[in-house]
């Protein structure tokens, strides 16, 4: 037996996370390493107590001074400690369980954790994102709002507030009317009540309903009163919540058509100061006195976006070709206006090498030739260092041109 554990003895490093990938076969001769035993405490202190704690693992360890207070009460919560079991139900002595049967469950934990993760992620990327749903919220208040104005009983708080308590009422105004009979002349029953007797009873005047009832109903009459009256308010709470939403649309038309007058009429003052200061700043929106060519293309540019600025390309009473005429404004628009910034940079640099030019043409101009000396010229002939050359200079001047015989 020891021969034979000996050759299938196999050794693994513990410390490592995976311990089986270190599996390998025990060194002959080398009998397998027993694991250490945990030093036993010296002094009276507390011992060390692993936090790590295994699964159906009994607590094996207690302070000193719980060991000497045997006497002490246990709190009534305590539990026993689970006791191992094997796959047959038997229990098992936890000090000869296998530390692989251990490594092996702690696997298992560890995949089924795994899993339960990818699964619990799968399930946080389905939910829909917090910022989105506000926004439908917020957006779902704004528009109940709106129809609070424009059609009230539409609206939710109309459905809740008004309209509910009295489908309400009338289903059990109908529910009760379905236990009583009306009466013939002579007081015995002819026939059981319907929804049709109560509204009869709804559409007169009080006094009126209240001795048609009698006659209908004897000393039952009372209950339908009561049903009729309750009926009749909560269909006047009805009128007056929509008379008042009415009113109350008229006059938020009514403010809203006076805030829009005084922004129309704020923009087009606005629309004016701004055209006539630009007009005044720029030179190129200003027209040229003799220059018809350019001026005529300043008239159609005006003209032009005038156009496009008081056309609505989305008019239902546009034709086909009006709106596409409209557009086409508001392209040309758009493009003159995005090529605008880059066409004066490049009239800048233009105008820049004009002026560097006739700069140097007019150097040139008012230039002339210096008789081989340096510097410009004086206007005067320069004066002779030689005889020679002031006799030439005579000559020159004294000079007469001899006649053309050819």
């Amino acid at each position: 037996m020891r021969q034979r554990m000996a050759t299938e003895s196999v050794m693994a490093d513990p410390s490592d996370p995976d311990p089986m990938r270190t599996v390998k076969p025990m060194p002959k001769g080398q009998e397998p390493q027993k694991p250490a035993e945990p030093p036993k405490p010296e002094s009276d202190d507390e011992p060390v107590v692993d936090n790590f704690d295994l699964e159906g693992r009994p607590d094996t360890t207690e302070s000193k001074a719980d060991a000497k207070s045997t006497d002490a009460p246990k709190p009534e919560d305590a539990k026993p400690p689970e006791k191992l079991v094997d796959e047959k139900g038997k229990p098992v002595d936890p000090k000869k369980v296998s530390p692989w049967k251990l490594l092996d469950q702690f696997k298992g934990r560890l995949t089924a954790t795994e899993k339960e993760n990818v699964e619990l992620k799968e399930r946080l990327s389905k939910v829909p994102d917090i910022t989105r749903l506000e926004t439908i919220d917020k957006r779902n208040k704004e528009l109940e709002e709106e129809i609070k104005y424009h059609n009230y009983a539409k609206s939710q708080e109309y459905q809740e507030k008004y309209q509910k308590p009295y489908e309400d009422a009338w289903t059990k105004a109908i529910s009760d009317l379905g236990e009583l009979e009306v009466l013939a002349e002579d007081g015995s029953a002819s026939r059981k009540a319907t929804a049709s007797d109560l509204i009869s009873l709804a559409r007169l005047p009080l006094g009126e309903a209240r001795k048609l009832a009698n006659q209908m109903f004897g000393d039952s009459a009372s209950d339908v009163m009561m049903h009729r009256q309750k009926i009749r308010d909560l269909s006047d709470a009805q009128n007056r919540a929509l008379e008042e939403a009415k009113k109350s649309g008229n006059d938020r038309q009514e403010q809203y058509a006076a805030k829009m007058q005084s922004v129309v009429k704020e923009v087009s003052t606005l629309w004016e100061k701004f055209n006539t200061e630009d007009a005044s700043k720029y030179e190129f929106l200003k027209p040229r006195e003799g220059d018809d060519e350019f001026n005529t293309k300043l008239t159609k540019a005006q003209t032009l976006v005038d156009t496009a600025f008081s056309t609505n390309a989305t008019d239902p009473n546009l034709t086909p070709e009006q709106r596409a005429q409209a557009v086409r404004a508001h392209s040309a628009v758009r493009n003159r206006a995005i090529a605008y910034s880059a066409l004066k940079l490049e009239n800048a640099r233009l105008q820049k090498q004009i002026k560097e030019r006739d700069e140097k043409l007019k150097a040139y101009e008012n230039s002339e030739p210096t008789g081989g000396s340096a510097g410009g010229a004086t206007g005067k002939p320069q004066q002779a260092s030689t005889p020679m050359e002031r006799a030439r200079q005579r000559m020159h001047a004294e000079a007469v041109p001899a006649p053309n015989y050819f």
